[in-house]
């Protein structure tokens, strides 16, 4: 276990893209996983990154929210795109944060301290195909174009 670790999992995958990934001692929580890029049943990777980054960073933005006394109204919707590169492929992470009953000023400032304490955000932030942008509606138009 990791020093000052408050928990641990260990999620197992045994084969790749068809079957499932399991929580070693859960395995009654065991999803049955495949590709985004062919037709077979199951959850693909994108779908896991957006769970983990909508999930986390919309509960550290209502605790930022919490701490400030203000309307806990945050929503967070991640869009995940897989593109060719060279090698293999990567994937394209944009996070639309919506934040209704604050302005934009305070909104940016409840992202950017939410950036800070986040430990999905933490993880992603600073690579370059990964985005978060304020918006005033959920759109299906990436920042980063098409």
């Amino acid at each position: 276990m990791v020093d000052g670790s408050l928990y641990h999992t260990y999620v197992k995958n045994e084969a790749g893209l068809v079957g499932e990934s399991y929580v070693e001692g859960n395995e009654a929580l065991a999803l049955g996983v495949s590709s985004s890029l062919i037709s077979a049943p199951g959850a693909n990777p994108e779908q896991f990154i957006g769970f983990a980054l909508s999930t986390c960073f919309n509960a550290t933005l209502r605790i930022v929210q919490h701490r400030q006394n203000l309307t806990e109204d945050s929503q967070v919707r991640t869009r995940v795109d897989i593109v060719k590169d060279n090698p293999g492929y990567k994937f394209m992470v944009e996070a639309q944060i919506l934040l209704p009953s604050v302005d934009g000023e305070t909104a940016q400032q409840i992202v950017d301290t939410a950036l800070g304490e986040c430990p999905v955000a933490k993880l992603l932030k600073d690579n370059d195909t990964v985005s978060f942008r304020i918006v005033s509606d959920f759109t299906d138009d990436p920042a980063y174009g098409e």
